[in-house]
């Protein structure tokens, strides 16, 4: 396994954070935080093996020394791998402080000792705290770095306590160079990347078809809710889609359809939902566009306290339902 390298669009960030390790000023804590499909978890990567690496090789790990063989092997005592135990879930205190009991002991490689934190909004409140507290009494040499697409789901005292760099999405010309390099010769990077909002990654699950699946799933029960289909039975079809790609996929449709009624088709970003687009926006009007909008982002937050996927189900597409005029 080659060692994980930052990706092109990551080249700004890349070069202060190697500054910043050559002269010695690596802060203890890294909150990098970005829109999902702009590869925050590969940059943490990278630079969790730059740092183990022994001997470094112009701004990469070498991929030689024994630090690079056991991340390469998937397994490196020093690496400590912080998430929810399963899809959807929050992470837990007692995950938190057995975490934090590894990091105070000496690294058994010699040199830093690295946490990989992610998603870190599904810290909950206990979590957040002890990790706070970690934060507030580093170890010397220890490294969290701290993946979010939602920063803002995090508390403030802990954000504070990390350095903050935010992953932008790159130009469309470096975007659609980067993915035509991951792509058979009969698909488009200009297609996918407009599709996926300008992120690369997400350009790229859309292509490997698992997006594309679940956003046919999500359109077929949206658009028996505009026939007005009873949402309660139409939530078991979404059970499969993870929440949070589900709301993803929402906000993106819903963002889209303000675009539509306010700009005009131009400014719409996937066009080959227009119809559906159409379909809402004749049931829809700006303020029932917005209110919708408002409601995903207060369940994306409702996301940390392990909901009920059924019942959240059932109220969100109620929510729509009734936003519609279909009550």
């Amino acid at each position: 396994m080659k060692p994980a390298q930052a990706l092109p669009w990551h080249a700004e960030i890349w070069q202060q954070w190697m500054q910043q390790l050559h002269e010695g000023r690596l802060p203890h804590a890294l909150l990098i935080t970005g829109l999902p499909g702009l590869g925050k978890r590969t940059l943490a990567r990278a630079l969790a093996h730059q740092v183990l690496c022994r001997q470094p090789d112009g701004g990469h790990p070498c991929g030689h020394c024994q630090d690079c063989q056991l991340l390469a092997s998937g397994f490196h005592p020093d690496l400590h791998q912080l998430e929810p135990e399963s899809e959807g879930k929050a992470i837990k205190v007692d995950q938190v402080r057995e975490v934090s009991s590894q990091v105070q002991k000496t690294a058994q490689q010699g040199g830093y000792k690295l946490v990989l934190l992610w998603p870190a909004e599904a810290l909950n409140i206990n979590a957040a705290n002890a990790l706070l507290k970690t934060l507030e009494e580093p170890e010397p040499r220890t490294l969290f770095l701290l993946v979010s697409d939602r920063p803002s789901g995090l508390p403030a005292t802990l954000r504070s306590r990390c350095q903050q760099w935010a992953v932008k999405a790159p130009t469309l010309v470096e975007g659609q160079a980067w993915l035509r390099a991951q792509l058979s010769e009969d698909q488009s990077p200009q297609i996918l990347l407009k599709a996926a909002s300008g992120r690369p990654l997400q350009a790229l699950k859309l292509a490997e078809g698992e997006a594309e699946h679940q956003r046919q799933a999500i359109q077929q029960v949206i658009e028996s809710l505009v026939r007005g289909a009873d949402p309660v039975d139409l939530a078991a079809r979404l059970k499969s889609i993870p929440l949070r790609d589900l709301l993803n996929c929402l906000q993106a449709w819903l963002a889209d359809s303000l675009r539509l009624r306010l700009l005009g088709d131009a400014a719409v970003q996937d066009s080959r939902q227009l119809p559906l687009y159409q379909q809402l926006n004749a049931l829809l009007g700006v303020r029932q566009l917005l209110n919708l909008e408002q409601g995903l982002r207060q369940l994306h937050l409702q996301l940390q306290s392990n909901p009920n996927t059924e019942l959240f189900l059932e109220n969100l597409l109620i929510s729509l339902t009734q936003e519609m005029g279909h009550e």
